[in-house]
C-alpha cells in the first residue's frame, strides 16, 4: 500500500494545491476519488540472491476518496489552514491476503515564506484494516514539506515524515522516518511531471529487533483530460534491505489509474 497511498496523496495534493492558488480569500473544499491498476513485480517480496526465481508478482486496484478543506488565515492568503480526510482500500488478484483498507485524517499548515520559497506541516491519525488481524493497526504520524519555486514550470521539494503504527500484533508495530526530494515540472498547463527519490527505515518491535529500509525512485505522469478529470501513471524502483543477512529485495511497480478532483 506505501506506494500507491502515496500516488492517491500526491493527486489529491496537487488537486488541492492548484486550487489554492487560484481561490479568492475564502475557505474551499475539494473533494477527490482515484482508482489506480497497479503491477508489483516482486509481490511476496522474495530476495533477489541466490536466485530471483521465487519472486511472484501481481496486479492489485487501488480505489481512493478525500475531502480536502483550504481556509487562508491572512488577507495576504500567504498563510493557510489545511485538513484532509479519506479512505483508502486495495484488492490483490492471486495474493488475497494483502487486502487492505484505511481511513485516515490530517490537519496543519501551509504557508508561503517568500516568493519562491513555501512551507507545509502535517500532523494526521489513521486506522488500517487488513486480512490478517494482527496486522490490523492504528497510529499517528507527522510531515514537513519544504518546497523551492525554481521558475514558473519547475519546482524542488523536500519531506520529511515520521510515523508511529501500533499493530494487534506487537511484532508488527513499528516506528519510522521517510526523507525524500521530488522535483516537479510542469511542460504543459495541463501536465504534471514528478520524479523522486524517498529513503525509509521503520524499526519493528519485536522479541528479536528487526530494522527494515526501503530506498525508493519514480517518476509519475499526470495528464488533466478535462476540468475534473485526470489521466496518471507511474513507475517505482525500490530497493528493500534489512538487519538480517540474505533478505534485500527489489520490486518494479508499474500503474495506470484515472482520478477525479471537484
Amino acid at each position: 500500500m506505501q506506494t500507491s497511498s502515496h500516488q492517491a496523496g500526491s493527486i489529491a495534493l496537487v488537486a488541492a494545491v492548484l486550487a489554492i492558488l487560484a481561490c479568492p480569500a475564502y475557505a474551499e473544499v475539494t473533494l477527490n476519488a482515484g482508482a489506480r491498476l497497479s503491477n508489483d513485480s516482486n509481490v511476496n517480496g522474495s530476495p533477489d540472491t541466490p536466485t530471483k526465481a521465487n519472486q511472484q508478482s501481481d496486479n492489485f486496484l487501488s480505489l481512493s476518496a478525500s475531502a480536502v478543506y483550504f481556509k487562508p488565515l491572512d488577507d495576504a492568503q500567504t498563510n493557510y489552514f489545511i485538513a484532509q480526510a479519506g479512505a483508502m482500500t486495495a484488492y490483490y488478484n492471486k495474493f488475497d491476503n494483502l487486502d487492505s483498507s484505511m481511513l485516515m485524517a490530517s490537519a496543519g499548515f501551509y504557508r508561503q515564506l517568500s516568493p519562491t520559497w513555501s512551507g507545509q506541516i502535517m500532523g494526521r491519525g489513521f486506522r488500517r484494516d487488513t486480512r490478517q488481524n494482527e496486522r490490523d493497526s492504528n497510529g499517528v504520524g507527522a510531515s514537513l514539506e519544504i518546497k523551492k519555486q525554481l521558475n514558473q514550470t519547475l519546482w524542488l521539494k523536500g519531506v520529511a515524515d515520521y510515523e508511529d503504527n501500533k499493530a494487534n500484533l506487537a511484532s508488527f508495530s513499528y516506528t519510522g522516518a521517510t526523507y525524500g526530494l521530488n522535483l516537479g515540472y510542469l511542460p504543459r498547463p495541463d501536465t504534471f511531471v514528478n520524479l523522486g527519490y524517498s529513503h525509509s527505515a521503520r524499526d519493528f518491535k519485536s522479541l528479536v529487533a528487526f530494522n527494515a529500509t526501503t530506498q525508493t525512485l519514480f517518476a509519475e505522469v499526470t495528464e488533466r483530460m478535462s476540468k475534473n478529470w485526470y489521466l496518471n501513471g507511474g513507475y517505482a524502483y525500490m530497493k528493500n534491505d534489512s538487519n538480517f543477512v540474505g533478505t534485500a529485495y527489489t520490486n518494479h511497480v508499474l500503474s495506470l489509474g484515472v482520478s477525479f478532483s471537484y
